[in-house]
């Protein structure tokens, strides 16, 4: 039986780096302090599992935790104690969030919705010049003095490929953990546009992301952890899809395979090798 029993959280976990993994630990752990409704000993693991590299009893504890949590924002005591599958967690966020529903109700269309809706309001503190480049470093145009209904049909372009809603992702979930937990996701080598757009983002002349978070009513401490939860793992669900897609179509991959069935490029190396993942990002 595997240790994350929960398929939507499963795969995601299991593949993700050491770095991600970390910043899932801080936000649980409260940056190791520990939190009311975390255990001592489950903090002291977690907090270990960081230090010496997370095994596979690391991350299904994430798992188990962060369904408590989600749990506890949905009146865990009806069920005595229990957590709810991720997919209610994402689908509580999205709600909690204001994020418009996702029609197909997948994690990720869910994760994309929560990350689009902290993006949207980030817009309304941002100069149109940090606008500009926020938008460029993502490979979408922008005008001065779009109005909301122009914006929007922008923002519904950048999820369009698999490489938009990484950039998208990486840019929200990176200014979300370091206003969080003091550090952003480690971009992968070659993300010169992105380093831009998160300048716009962290920098001084750019978005102060804490203010937003007063907007998404952070008061429980149930939703100061699955909110940037939600984000995070949405960044590095997308980054996981990405890493096994054609670099130049973006169609999903066979693992193994040499050539892309859909356009035909030829593959660098395998489907889920991290130079295919360069040559989308630069």
């Amino acid at each position: 039986m595997p240790l994350i029993e929960d398929p939507d959280l499963a795969e995601v976990l299991t593949s993700a780096s050491d770095d991600d993994i970390g910043l899932l630990i801080d936000l649980i752990t409260d940056n190791g302090s520990g939190r009311i409704s975390v255990s001592t000993a489950v903090t002291r693991q977690l907090v270990a599992a960081k230090v010496n590299g997370p095994d596979d009893v690391a991350r299904a504890l994430i798992a188990e935790e962060l369904s408590r949590f989600g749990g506890n924002s949905m009146m865990n005591f009806v069920r005595r104690g229990k957590g709810v599958r991720y997919a209610e967690v994402a689908a509580d966020v999205m709600s909690h969030t204001g994020a418009p529903k996702s029609a197909s109700g997948d994690c990720a269309a869910m994760e994309l919705a929560v990350i689009g809706k902290v993006f949207e309001q980030s817009l309304s503190r941002m100069s149109e010049e940090d606008k500009s480049t926020l938008f460029s470093s993502m490979g979408a145009p922008y005008r001065a003095g779009m109005g909301p209904a122009a914006l929007a049909a922008l923002m519904g372009t950048l999820g369009a490929s698999g490489a938009a809603s990484y950039r998208l992702s990486a840019l929200v979930a990176s200014a979300t953990m370091s206003s969080l937990v003091g550090r952003g996701v480690i971009l992968t080598a070659g993300s010169t546009a992105l380093g831009r757009g998160l300048a716009v983002l962290t920098g001084p002349l750019g978005w102060a992301i804490t203010g937003i978070w007063t907007a998404f009513d952070l008061a429980s401490p149930a939703y100061r952890v699955t909110v940037p939860c939600v984000i995070q793992i949405g960044y590095m669900r997308q980054k996981m899809l990405l890493a096994s897609a054609c670099p130049t179509c973006h169609t999903p991959l066979t693992p193994g395979g040499n050539f892309c069935g859909k356009c035909g490029v030829r593959l660098i190396t395998g489907p889920s090798s991290a130079k295919q993942v360069l040559r989308i990002q630069n």
